[in-house]
C-alpha cells in the first residue's frame, strides 16, 4: 500500500488549473487557461508584455486568486516563489537571511547552520559578515534565488530570474537549476536560458484561439511546433473565409423560398460568419526595417590597435578590426569590461589612449543608446514618431500616415496623444527603433537594444539585423540574439580583445576562465587606508560606499514614484520626476568619480 501511494504521488500533478480567467481593470489578461505541472517538469512561461505571465505565476504561488476558474495544488506541495523584485531586510547578512528562511520553515537553527554556509559558499558569497545593503543588484538576485532553493521545494517559481545577473551569474544559475530535481516554472525573455532549461514551453497570447499554446520539448521544438500550428490556423481561416464569402453572396441574393431548407442554410451562414470572427488570426508583431545608404565602401570604419584605461584599470588593449558592409559584430565581456566604452570610441565620443579610429568620408553612423538620453519624454507619442512634424513620415521614399506608422510598432491610435513618459519600457524601446528606422545608416551601433522587449519583438529585431546590408555593432545581454545575428564576436578583457566564431565559442572560453578563478562578491573593501590621504579624506573614503548605496536607493524610490505619476497623467509632476531622476543620477556619478579619486591616494 505504501509503495502504491508513493507511486501515485510521483505521477500525480503538483498543480492543476482549469479555465482560469484574470482581468486587470477593464483589460482581460487571459481567459480559459487550463494546464498542469508534473514532478520534474521545467516549464518556460512566455508571451507578449502585458499578457499576464507574472500574474499567472502569482496564481500558481497562491499570491493571487483568479477571477474565475479552479486551481488544484497537490495537498502536500512545497512551493518556493522568487518574484522579480528582491525584497530583504537589508540590515542583515546573507547568512542571517537564509538561516531565518529555514527556521521559519520549521528547521532548528543548529541543525542547518552548516547547510547555509555551504549554500552561500557554492554561490560565491565569501564574506559571511557582509550586509545585504552592500550587495549589488546581481548578488541580491543570487541571494533571492538561494532563498527559494534552500527550502528544496517540489515546485520552484521564478519571475525573470536572469534580471540583474551578469553572464557569470546566468551561467551559475543555469548550472544550479540543471542539477536540482524539483519542478520549475519560470518567466523569462532570455531565449538561451529557456532553450537550455525548459522541457515544456507555454505561451500566453491572445492570437491563439484558446489564448495560449504549449508543447513539450525544448525551445527549438516549441518554435517548430508553433510554426506548424500557426500555419494550420492561417489555412483554416482562409478556408472558412472562402466559405463565408460564398454564403454571404447567397444571402445577398435573398432566399428563393421560405422553406425549412433555406431557413436552415441562412442560420448556418450567420453561424459561420460568427465563427470566422472568433477565429480571426492576426499576427501582431512589430515591423522593423532599417534604412541603409547602400554605400559600397569596403572599409567603413577601421580600428587600429586601440586601448583604453579608466583611472588605473585597463578596459581593453590593442583592439584592431574593420567594419565593412554586411559585418555584424557582437561585443561581449563581463560587466565593467568596457563594452559601452568601446562603442562610444567607435562613435568618436571617447578618444582611445593609444591607437586610432579611421572612418570613411561622410559616413552615416546611428546609435541606439541604452540610457535613452535622446528620447524626449515630455512630447506626445505622435510628435516623437514624426520628428519632422505633420501627420506623416517619409520611409523608403513613401509617405506613411502617423497612425499607420504607429501601428507598425504596436501602438494604438489612442496612444498618439499620450506623453512619451507614459509609455512602458518596452514601448519606449520600440519608439527608439521607430526613430532609428527613419535615418539612413552605413553603420548602426546598438547598446542593449533588447531591454524591456518581449520575445516576439526580439524575433523581429533579429530578422531586421540579418537583412540590414550595412554594418552593425551589437552590445546586448541577449545571448540568443548575439549568436543568431552576429557574424563575429569580440570578447573583451584587460589583456586585450579576442575574436570568436560564435557567442557559444566565447562562452565556453569564458566559462573555463571562471573555473580557474575563485568566485567573490563584487564589492571589495579597501584592506588599508590610503597612505597619501589626510584624516578627513580617509574618513570620507570609508563612508563614501554607504553614501552611494543610499543614493542608489533614493534613485530606486524616485523611479517607483515616476511609475505612480505615469498612472496619474499629471504632466507637471511627471516632468519634475524626470528632472529629479536626472539630478540623482548625476549625483551618483559624482560620488563614483570621487571614490575613484580618493582611491588614487593608495
Amino acid at each position: 500500500m505504501v509503495l502504491i501511494l508513493e507511486l501515485i504521488m510521483t505521477v500525480a500533478p503538483l498543480f492543476s488549473a482549469q479555465d482560469l480567467v484574470k482581468t486587470f481593470g477593464i483589460k482581460t489578461l487571459f481567459e480559459g487557461i487550463t494546464f498542469s505541472i508534473s514532478p520534474g517538469e521545467r516549464v518556460a512561461l512566455i508571451g507578449p508584455n502585458g499578457s499576464g505571465k507574472s500574474t499567472l505565476l502569482k496564481i500558481i504561488a497562491s499570491k493571487e486568486e483568479p477571477d474565475t476558474g479552479m486551481v488544484y495544488p497537490r495537498r502536500d506541495i512545497q512551493t518556493s516563489y522568487v518574484p522579480q523584485e528582491d525584497l530583504f531586510d537589508e540590515t542583515k547578512t546573507a547568512y542571517e537571511i537564509l538561516l531565518e528562511t529555514l527556521v521559519a520553515a520549521g528547521h532548528e537553527a543548529y541543525m542547518v547552520e552548516r547547510k547555509v554556509e555551504e549554500t552561500l559558499e557554492s554561490a560565491g558569497f565569501s564574506d559571511r559578515s557582509q550586509k545585504v545593503k552592500n550587495l549589488s543588484g546581481g548578488w541580491k538576485k543570487r541571494l533571492a534565488i538561494l532563498r527559494g532553493l534552500i527550502l528544496e521545494p517540489d515546485l520552484l517559481l521564478l519571475d525573470e530570474p536572469t534580471n540583474h545577473l551578469d553572464i557569470e551569474g546566468v551561467l551559475w544559475l543555469e548550472e544550479v537549476i540543471s542539477n536540482y530535481p524539483f519542478a520549475l516554472v519560470f518567466v523569462s525573455h532570455d531565449r538561451y536560458f529557456i532553450a537550455r532549461l525548459a522541457t515544456r514551453v507555454f505561451e500566453i497570447n491572445r492570437r491563439y484561439p484558446r489564448g495560449y499554446f504549449t508543447t513539450n520539448g525544448d525551445y527549438s521544438d516549441f518554435l517548430e511546433a508553433r510554426e506548424l500550428h500557426l500555419e494550420g490556423l492561417k489555412q483554416n481561416q482562409e478556408s472558412l473565409a472562402n466559405r463565408v464569402r460564398t454564403e454571404v453572396a447567397w444571402l445577398r441574393q435573398g432566399a428563393k423560398a421560405r422553406t425549412t431548407k433555406s431557413k436552415h442554410r441562412t442560420a448556418e451562414a450567420y453561424k459561420m460568419i460568427d465563427q470566422l470572427k472568433d477565429t480571426q488570426f492576426k499576427e501582431k508583431r512589430a515591423q522593423l526595417e532599417f534604412a541603409a545608404s547602400n554605400r559600397k565602401s569596403r572599409e567603413l570604419i577601421k580600428l587600429d590597435g586601440i586601448s583604453k584605461q579608466i583611472e588605473s584599470r585597463t578596459l581593453f588593449r590593442d583592439i584592431s578590426f574593420t567594419l565593412s558592409p554586411g559585418v555584424r559584430l557582437g561585443i561581449v565581456g563581463p560587466n565593467g569590461s568596457g563594452k559601452t566604452t568601446l562603442v562610444k570610441t567607435i562613435l568618436g565620443e571617447i578618444k582611445p589612449d593609444t591607437g586610432r579610429v579611421v572612418t570613411a568620408h561622410n559616413i552615416k553612423i546611428n546609435f541606439f543608446d541604452q540610457a535613452r538620453k535622446n528620447l524626449d519624454r515630455t512630447v506626445t507619442l505622435k510628435k516623437a514618431l514624426t520628428p519632422q512634424g505633420g501627420d506623416s513620415v517619409i520611409f523608403n521614399n513613401k509617405a506613411i500616415h502617423v497612425a499607420s506608422w504607429a501601428k507598425r510598432f504596436l501602438f494604438s491610435t489612442e496612444q498618439l496623444s499620450l506623453p512619451v513618459t507614459n509609455l512602458s519600457g518596452g514601448e519606449q524601446a520600440r519608439l527608439l527603433l521607430a526613430q532609428l528606422m527613419l535615418q539612413e545608416s552605413d553603420i548602426i551601433l546598438f547598446d542593449e537594444p533588447t531591454n524591456d522587449l518581449d520575445i516576439a519583438t526580439l524575433e523581429v529585431l533579429e530578422e531586421s539585423f540579418c537583412e540590414f546590408p550595412g554594418a552593425i555593432v551589437l552590445v546586448t545581454h541577449d545571448r540568443y540574439l548575439l549568436d543568431r545575428a552576429s557574424t563575429n564576436i569580440l570578447g573583451l578583457s584587460p589583456s586585450g580583445g579576442e575574436f570568436f566564431a560564435s557567442y557559444l565559442q566565447w562562452e565556453s572560453h569564458f566559462a573555463q576562465q571562471i573555473k580557474e578563478k575563485p568566485l567573490k562578491t563584487e564589492i571589495t573593501q579597501p584592506n588599508r587606508a590610503p597612505v597619501n590621504l589626510n584624516q578627513a579624506q580617509k574618513k570620507e573614503l570609508k563612508n563614501i560606499e554607504s553614501k552611494i548605496m543610499k543614493a542608489e536607493k533614493t534613485l530606486e524610490e524616485l523611479n517607483q514614484k515616476m511609475e505612480l505619476k505615469n498612472a496619474s497623467g499629471d504632466i507637471a509632476e511627471i516632468t519634475k520626476c524626470c528632472q529629479d531622476i536626472a539630478d540623482q543620477q548625476s549625483a551618483i556619478e559624482a560620488l563614483y568619480a570621487r571614490w575613484q579619486e580618493l582611491e588614487k591616494g593608495e
